[in-house]
C-alpha cells in the first residue's frame, strides 16, 4: 500500500517534475517501505511455511479436493507470512504451525483407528482401579483375546489422567495432547534454538498425513514418540548446564520414565545414557539415581500386586513371529521371491543386528546430546527394519526426535565454547 500511494503520489506530481524524477520518487518510496519487512524472519520461517503448505496441498493419495481444514489453512497461510515478514516475529510461523497440525488431527480424531493397543490400556486401568493386577489378567478387548499386558506400567501412568476423565475416550486424547506436545516442545526448539531447521522439522511432524493418521488410530506410538523426545530436550537442558546439580537428576528421570513407558524406547534410553557415562561422568551416579526412582516409582504398586505376574509382563514384548508383516527387510525379502527365516532364526537375526548397529553407534553417542539421538534412531531402526512384524505406526517413535535432530545439533553447534556449552567434547 505504501509503494501504491507513493505511486499514485507521483503521478499527480509528473507534469511538474518530469518522468524521471517520478521514477526516483517510486524507487525511494519502495526502498523505503521496505525497510519495514524482517527478511531474517523471512528467511527463517519461509522454509517450514513452504513445507507444511506443499504438504497441506498435496493432499492424500487422490484427494485433489480440500477438506475445511486444508482450506483454512491454505488461506491463512498467506496471511502468517505477511505478519512474520511485518513484525520479524518467528514465533508466529511457530504458532501457525502447530496450530495447523492441531487442526488436521482434530478433524479426523473422532474416526478413530484399527489397532486394539489403547483398548488394553483402557482395559488395563480398568482391572487395576478394580483391584486387579493388569498383568495377571485375561483381556476381552485385544486381538486376539486373551494377550498379555506387554506394556510397562508408564503406558498405564501417562494415560491415567485421560482415563479418569473420559474413560476410553481419554485414552484415546492423550495421544491426541501428546502430539500437541510433541509439537509445542518442536516450537519451543525452533524458536529458541534453530528457527529455519527447527521450524522444518515442526512442519514435516505437523503436516505429515502418516503422523496426523497415527494420533487417532488407536496405537500408542505418537506418545512413545513424544515421550522420548521430551527425555531427549531434557538431556540437552541439563547438558548445557554440564548435568550440575539436578540437572543430571531430571535428565535421568526424563529418559526413566521413557523407558518406564514402552519397550521401544530402550535404544534411545541407552544411547543417552552412554552419553552421559562417556561425557559427564562425575554426574552419573545422580543421572543414574533419577533414572532408577523413576523406575522404582511406577513399579511399586504392581510388583506389590503380583511381583511374578509383573516381571513377566514387563518382560515379554509384543511379538509376532507367525507371519512377516509391514515395513522391514523380510517383506522386501519376500516380495522378492527369496526364502524367509522361521520366527526363532529372525529374531537372532534381529538380535545381532540391532546389538551390532549399538555397538557401532556407541562412540557416536558420546560426541553429543544429538549424536546420541542419531544413535537412538539408528539402533531403532535398525532393530524396527529386521524384525518380522513392523507397522508403520512403529516408525513415530523415531520421527518425532528425528525432526528435533537437525535443530538440537544446530543448537549444540552455536553453543560451542571451548569447554562450555552444549558440546561435552571437541
Amino acid at each position: 500500500m505504501n509503494i501504491l500511494r507513493a505511486w499514485l503520489q507521483a503521478q499527480a506530481a509528473a507534469g511538474r517534475r518530469g518522468l524521471g524524477s517520478t521514477f526516483d520518487d517510486v524507487v525511494r518510496a519502495a526502498s523505503k517501505a521496505g525497510t519495514s519487512w524482517s527478511e531474517p524472519a523471512i528467511a527463517a520461517a519461509l522454509p517450514g511455511l513452504a513445507v507444511l503448505l506443499g504438504l497441506v496441498l498435496s493432499g492424500r493419495g487422490q484427494d485433489l479436493l480440500p477438506s475445511p481444514a486444508r482450506m483454512a489453512i491454505v488461506m491463512a497461510w498467506p496471511i502468517v507470512t505477511l505478519l512474520v515478514a511485518k513484525t520479524g516475529r518467528v514465533w508466529i510461523a511457530a504458532a501457525f504451525l502447530v496450530a495447523a497440525g492441531f487442526l488436521l488431527r482434530w478433524v479426523d480424531f473422532w474416526h478413530g483407528g484399527g489397532s486394539d493397543v489403547l483398548n488394553a490400556v483402557d482395559e488395563a486401568l480398568r482391572t487395576f482401579f478394580s483391584g486387579g493386577s493388569p498383568y495377571n489378567h485375561y483381556y476381552l478387548t485385544t486381538r486376539p483375546a486373551g494377550s498379555l499386558m506387554p506394556y510397562p506400567p508408564g503406558q498405564l501412568l501417562l494415560h491415567l489422567p485421560g482415563w479418569l476423565l473420559d474413560g476410553f475416550d481419554g485414552v484415546r486424547l492423550t495421544e491426541f495432547g501428546a502430539a500437541i506436545v510433541g509439537m509445542a516442545a518442536l516450537a519451543w526448539l525452533a524458536v529458541r534454538r534453530a528457527p529455519t531447521v527447527g521450524l522444518v522439522g515442526l512442519a514435516l511432524y505437523a503436516g505429515l498425513p502418516n503422523l496426523i493418521n497415527l494420533t487417532s488410530d488407536g496405537g500408542n506410538d505418537t506418545s512413545a514418540g513424544v515421550v522420548v523426545l521430551i527425555a531427549i530436550l531434557v538431556t540437552a537442558l541439563a547438558a548445557d548446564r554440564r548435568l550440575v546439580g539436578w540437572s543430571a537428576v531430571a535428565a535421568g528421570a526424563a529418559v526413566g520414565f521413557a523407558l518406564a513407558t514402552k519397550q521401544s524406547t530402550l535404544l534411545f534410553g541407552v544411547a543417552l545414557s552412554l552419553h552421559v557415562l562417556f561425557a559427564y561422568r562425575p554426574a552419573l551416579l545422580r543421572y543414574l539415581a533419577g533414572l532408577a526412582a523413576v523406575l522404582v516409582l511406577v513399579s511399586v504398586p504392581f510388583l506389590l500386586q503380583d511381583p511374578v505376574a509383573y516381571v513377566h509382563g514387563v518382560a515379554t514384548t509384543a511379538t509376532h513371529d507367525i507371519q512377516v508383516y509391514g515395513w522391514n527387510c523380510w517383506v522386501l525379502v519376500q516380495g522378492l521371491g527369496w526364502p524367509v527365516p522361521d520366527g526363532p532364526t529372525a529374531s537372532i537375526i534381529n538380535g545381532i543386528v540391532t546389538l551390532a548397529m549399538l555397538g557401532v553407534v556407541a562412540t557416536l553417542a558420546a560426541r553429543s546430546v544429538g549424536a546420541a539421538a542419531v544413535a537412538g534412531v539408528l539402533a531403532t531402526l535398525a532393530a524396527l527394519l529386521t524384525a518380522q512384524w513392523t507397522t508403520y505406526s512403529y516408525f513415530a517413535l523415531v520421527l518425532a526426535p528425528l525432526a528435533a535432530i537437525p535443530a538440537l545439533v544446530t543448537w549444540e553447534i552455536h553453543s560451542r565454547r571451548g569447554a562450555d556449552g552444549i558440546l561435552a567434547t571437541e
